[in-house]
């Protein structure tokens, strides 16, 4: 059975013990998106991701990664979270833009911690308070980075990374539709292991998603993803985009979110010596797809 199989059949599974029950706040709806719901005062969740992540432009690149989450309501519109990431890696031959292999194709085999990081998020307008429907939430992500997330090299000490978000939604139908954008920026200070150069990076994302009720419980929806990578600040590197639908059942005991992003477009398509490297795709560095599955527990 495929990892792609596993991860549905764990969905579907989760999904039918949680869609009897009521939903409550703090839910993921979206695979890579994130709404304005959060875990409400004196609550505690545990939430847990799984993403895997294949197809490059040549070799073999698959990789999963696992996001273990501890969520705290400190109050109703302020969470903070502690994460501990990891990463499974099975590549052979696979493309890359910063690893010394990288034109012939780096192997790599290995499991391995890849970072920890601290969330919070304040909500400054609830889309269920609000007369007209609207959310808006303010997020921030510091992390700190033990080996690179595409590529597994080792990073040399004090690598870390600060991730912002602006977080919008509006709900429509009495909040049976639901209408989300993430403006995300993401600094980046990185020096591998046993290299003199620090290099620094911003990623500026815009996330957009659209779901709506389908059933008691179950919400069907689409998200889409672009991802801007600008070298020391200023060099623009590459964009890439994303698109796939999400699947998120709801629960008093728990919620459970399946979602699937497949890459529609992607530049630059060739190198600088203008050798292919995905065309009409940037498949070097980044996955042509990833499936992600998502579940929390409250307590």
């Amino acid at each position: 059975m495929t990892s792609h199989a596993r991860a549905l059949g764990a969905a579907l599974l989760a999904g039918a013990c949680l869609a009897a029950a009521p939903a409550r706040a703090g839910e993921g709806m979206f695979s890579r998106l994130y709404t304005t719901d959060l875990t409400p005062k004196g609550h505690v969740e545990v939430e847990q991701v799984v993403r895997e992540r294949a197809g490059r432009r040549f070799g073999h690149y698959d990789a999963t990664d696992f996001r273990s989450e501890l969520e705290v309501g400190v109050t109703d519109d302020l969470q903070a979270s502690l994460y501990v990431n990891s990463n499974r890696m099975h590549a052979t031959g696979a493309p890359d833009d910063d690893d010394p292999s990288a034109d012939t194709g780096f192997t790599r085999h290995r499991f391995s911690p890849q970072s920890v990081s601290a969330e919070f998020v304040y909500r400054a307008l609830s889309p269920y308070k609000n007369k007209g429907g609207w959310g808006l939430a303010l997020y921030l992500e510091p992390e700190y980075d033990f080996r690179d997330l595409h590529n597994g090299l080792r990073y040399a000490p004090g690598t870390f990374e600060l991730e912002t978000r602006a977080i919008v939604q509006k709900n429509f139908a009495e909040d049976r539709v639901i209408v989300a954008y993430n403006l995300v920026l993401e600094a980046e200070s990185i020096r591998f292991a046993g290299r003199d150069d620090t290099n620094s990076e911003l990623d500026w994302n815009n996330e957009l998603g659209v779901t709506a009720r389908v059933a008691p419980k179950v919400y069907l929806g689409v998200e889409g993803r672009n991802h801007n990578e600008y070298g020391n600040f200023t060099h623009h590197e590459h964009s890439v985009y994303w698109v796939g639908p999400s699947l998120h059942f709801a629960g008093q005991h728990g919620w459970a979110t399946l979602g699937w992003l497949h890459q529609v477009a992607g530049n630059p398509g060739y190198d600088e010596d203008g050798r292919d490297i995905g065309r009409h795709l940037f498949l070097r560095s980044h996955e042509r797809d990833e499936l992600t599955l998502k579940y929390g527990i409250p307590f």
